[in-house]
């Protein structure tokens, strides 16, 4: 086991930041993986909740533990990279659920592809209780390209990916896009070669959805997600400028479902709107559209009780 510690190959890092009531079950999905070379860095964002109290009771010797002023994800994120010593690196949100399995396909996939440099699963999503919500993350296969990630973020979520750290000391988490940090990092990471991001077709993680996200404050996080477009579209024009319109009318649809989720469907009808004219062909052409401006629509004209019936019907809880 000391030799074990002495050089982790893979370095698990966990900021918190207050919700507590989701942190117990979190730490026992890292901790109960099935692969054991691992270290797990804590980054305690400054929590005025009992969340120290319960850190401290945690005593695997696999933990490490930062506790600093409360900076933000993004900081903290860096924070923990700093002071990892593993090959790769694995992301882990404070309310999300890994399989047991997550990091032993992670690593046999980065062992036995070295020209990869990020790696991401399919997930599925569940509520505060931790309910299985009938909602799943893209089924994507094989690997992505950075025109096509800019299109469709198919990661879908922070706590899903598996990093090189080698590649993570040639980027930086950037502290000043604090909602989509993850975003500008994960596309920044596909810029530096050609084809070295790829999914795992497996379900190995669980996205828990709740109030209070960042995902939830959908203006503030338009306005970040288009600064954060600026951005990549200065480092590399050539390569987004054919593709920006697609990427906006795509990311209008993922704001239309936050809405949706928000009960908000007159905005989501709006966010789709502005989708089409984007780009109308290639919007027409996407079911997941047509779903979305379904959705919205009944939601905005249907009864509550109809709404929720027809909700149950095509298996989503809310």
């Amino acid at each position: 086991m000391s030799q074990l510690m002495n050089e982790p190959v893979v370095s698990v890092i966990l900021c918190v930041y207050n919700d507590a009531e989701f942190l117990a079950a979190t730490l026992d999905s890292a901790l109960a993986q099935t692969y054991s070379a691992f270290e797990l860095i804590i980054v305690d964002d400054g929590s005025t909740d009992g969340s120290p109290e319960l850190l401290d009771k945690c005593a695997d010797p696999r933990v490490r533990m930062i506790r600093q002023e409360n900076r933000g994800a993004a900081a903290a994120l860096q924070s923990g990279i700093e002071i990892a010593r593993g090959k790769y690196v694995a992301l882990l949100d404070q309310d999300d659920l890994w399989e047991r399995e997550k990091l032993q396909c992670h690593v046999d996939v980065l062992a036995s592809r070295p020209e990869l440099d990020l790696t991401f699963s399919w997930f599925r999503v569940i509520d505060v209780k931790g309910n299985d919500m009938g909602v799943h993350s893209s089924r994507h296969r094989g690997t992505i390209s950075f025109p096509e990630l800019l299109c469709d973020f198919v990661i879908g979520a922070t706590s899903n990916v598996v990093i090189r750290r080698n590649a993570l000391c040639r980027v930086q988490v950037d502290p000043n896009l604090p909602r989509v940090y993850d975003w500008d990092l994960f596309l920044r990471i596909a810029l530096l070669a050609p084809d070295n991001v790829e999914a795992i077709p497996k379900d190995l993680m669980q996205y828990r959805r709740r109030g209070g996200q960042i995902s939830s404050d959908v203006d503030s996080l338009k306005h970040e997600w288009l600064r954060a477009l600026d951005k990549i579209r200065g480092l590399v024009p050539l390569q987004v400028t054919p593709v920006e319109k697609l990427a906006r009318s795509n990311m209008h649809r993922y704001f239309a479902r936050l809405d949706y989720d928000r009960s908000c469907y007159a905005s989501g009808l709006r966010q789709l709107s502005e989708g089409f004219h984007e780009a109308p062909a290639a919007f027409l052409a996407d079911s997941r559209n047509w779903w979305t401006a379904a959705a919205c629509f009944t939601g905005l004209v249907a009864p509550p009780r109809l709404h929720r019936r027809l909700e149950r019907i095509a298996g989503v809880r809310r």
